[in-house]
């Protein structure tokens, strides 16, 4: 079982990485268009490069949860935890290095981005192995999972007007710079 777990975990790591990176050209390829906003950044704030990781992470979740259905009960709660974790690591990294250099690095926000993916799937395997959580919980992390998204949805059209928010390079906010 752990086996078949630590395979899907891998190959997950490797989709969510791929698939990440395209996204953040996506939005830009699709002529900015505001549904696919929704889900690829739509400027340069980091909670838009948080998408990179999220609904990559989202997809690979519902895929594998129908794999191992019938092995475990606790993929979503093992999921939520991972993803959590994974969007803390990416910004603990950049908004720490943030602090120590005084500016962005390139480099160092696509490190951020690959650490947040590897915590993410190492963390999720982890809790998946252990069996830890329950039906009641992985039903009330689906659903977590499911306002996260909403959330990242919203807040692209509605953004708060603090620097999380903050285009990087041009100082604006949200999709509306867009509409």
């Amino acid at each position: 079982m752990n086996k078949k777990t630590l395979k899907l975990e891998v190959i997950g790591f490797i989709f969510t990485a791929v698939l990440g990176t395209l996204m953040h050209f996506i939005y830009e390829w699709s002529n900015n268009n505001s549904i696919i906003g929704l889900f690829c950044p739509v400027n340069e704030s980091p909670f838009e490069h948080l998408k990179l990781l999220f609904f990559p992470f989202l997809i690979w979740t519902f895929i594998e949860t129908i794999k191992l259905s019938q092995d475990k009960f606790n993929v979503y709660f093992a999921k939520l935890i991972g993803i959590v974790s994974g969007m803390f690591f990416t910004l603990a990294v950049f908004y720490i290095s943030k602090g120590m250099f005084g500016k962005n690095f390139e480099f160092v926000n696509i490190a951020s981005f690959f650490i947040g993916i590897l915590a993410a799937y190492i963390i999720s395997y982890n809790i998946i192995k252990s069996s830890k959580g329950n039906g009641l919980i992985n039903g009330i992390s689906f659903a977590l999972l499911i306002i996260i998204a909403i959330g990242f949805m919203f807040l692209t059209y509605f953004p708060v007007h603090i620097p999380f928010f903050k285009d990087l390079q041009d100082n604006t906010f949200g999709i509306t710079k867009q509409l």
